[in-house]
């Protein structure tokens, strides 16, 4: 397989694919898990974040192992053990349990996920490279549409348990796909050995990459702010705002479609070549706007759910535009240790993604919260911390 086709690309999306399925699939099953384990409401959240507790320090491991080994055996090793965390999910006999095998899934989910921007780096660069992590976004951002839709469809003729098992079969399929389909892109001669200091060694190369640090943390505060909303998005609106599970799949489904059309609008212009301040700027001050007239319409008692859509719908926009030239300029130079880059990526970003959703949790927990007004506040002090870091560091 050669890139960039779109079977590499859709290769590439599908093992991104396994954290949105593994987050999404499971969202309109919270309030029943909740209600099976006798939990308070907002607790079933705590399934999300130690997922992504699980899945923070794993990339961390699995770079530096793919620049040794190769890609390949580092990506089978992984879904292999997704697979199985995902079928210990769906067997749990309590919520304790199920947060264990949860927390496994998520490792397993970091080894993997961290190794397609890797796998770009090792084949493309510069412009090229952007338009391909635009058009891997792009059907990536296909995933969160469907994901609830599936899981609604599970509930409908199985217990929430069978949403686990989904997610066991479908990491076995893509483990197939990359036995049958995927050649190694990262040779021998390329690879670095792997004494016991050279992960320290890379990773101390990449903290004396500004940047990559700057880029990396900016990433991660805009993927914290859009994880706040898909975390707490079942108590806003079935637990708040009442609304029936089959229009909460809906309202999801539109709001990450916002990412596609970002996404696509991304590639588009990557092909013109514009400059990378570009994509960054717009994106960050679209963020903040968004999150603005979030918090503006929450705090005044506008709480009818296209209220909380609209300009959510535009938070995602934002981030999907945003995000490909983010992930690509932090690479761009460290072509060298580009798996451990994108390992430290993966690690930030959802050590900031679940530090945001277990607060939130917490938040939307305690009586008298409003869980509207809290969600909308997280995501616009996330979003503004962004892009004023940016701005500081722009100016510098």
């Amino acid at each position: 397989m050669k890139a960039p086709s779109i079977k590499f690309s859709l290769l590439l999306a599908s093992i991104s694919a396994l954290t949105s399925l593994a987050i999404d699939m499971g969202l309109p099953a919270m309030p029943v898990i909740e209600q099976q384990f006798h939990i308070a409401p907002g607790r079933g959240a705590l399934t999300l974040s130690v997922f992504l507790a699980g899945f923070a320090f794993t990339p961390l491991v699995g770079g530096p192992l793919s620049d040794h080994f190769g890609r390949r055996p580092v990506l089978f090793s992984g879904l292999l053990l997704f697979a199985l965390g995902a079928l210990g999910c769906a067997l749990a006999p309590n919520f304790a349990t199920l947060l264990a095998f949860r927390i496994l899934q998520g490792a397993a989910a970091g080894v993997s996920v961290a190794l397609p921007m890797a796998i770009i780096r090792d084949s493309l660069s510069g412009h090229t490279a952007r338009q391909a992590m635009s058009q891997m976004t792009t059907i990536l951002g296909v995933v969160p549409v469907f994901a609830p839709v599936v899981g609604s469809w599970v509930l409908l003729v199985s217990p929430w348990h069978a949403i686990y098992a989904v997610q066991s079969g479908l990491s076995l399929l893509i483990l197939t796909a990359i036995f049958l389909f995927f050649d190694e892109t990262h040779p021998k001669e390329r690879r670095q050995t792997l004494p016991s200091r050279a992960p320290l060694r890379n990773y101390g190369l990449l903290l004396n990459e500004p940047v990559f640090i700057v880029h990396a943390v900016i990433y991660a505060c805009t993927y914290a702010c859009i994880f706040s909303y898909v975390s707490a998005s079942p108590v806003v609106f079935m637990g708040q705002m009442h609304v029936q599970q089959h229009v909460y799949t809906l309202i999801f489904g539109v709001i990450s479609a916002c990412q596609i059309v970002g996404a696509v609008a991304s590639g588009f212009l990557a092909g013109k070549r514009l400059p990378l301040r570009m994509f960054l700027r717009t994106g960050l001050i679209l963020m903040v706007v968004g999150g603005l007239i979030l918090v503006g319409l929450q705090t005044t008692g506008l709480t009818r759910p296209l209220a909380f859509v609209l300009p959510t719908m535009l938070l995602m926009m934002a981030f999907g535009f945003m995000a490909p030239s983010l992930m690509t300029a932090a690479l761009e130079p460290v072509p060298h240790v580009a798996g451990a880059g994108s390992g430290a990526i993966r690690c930030t970003q959802m050590l900031f993604g679940s530090g945001g959703s277990a607060l939130l949790a917490w938040l939307c927990a305690r009586p008298g919260v409003n869980p509207a007004i809290a969600t909308a506040s997280t995501m616009t002090c996330l979003a503004f911390a962004a892009l004023v870091l940016y701005t500081i560091c722009e100016t510098m």
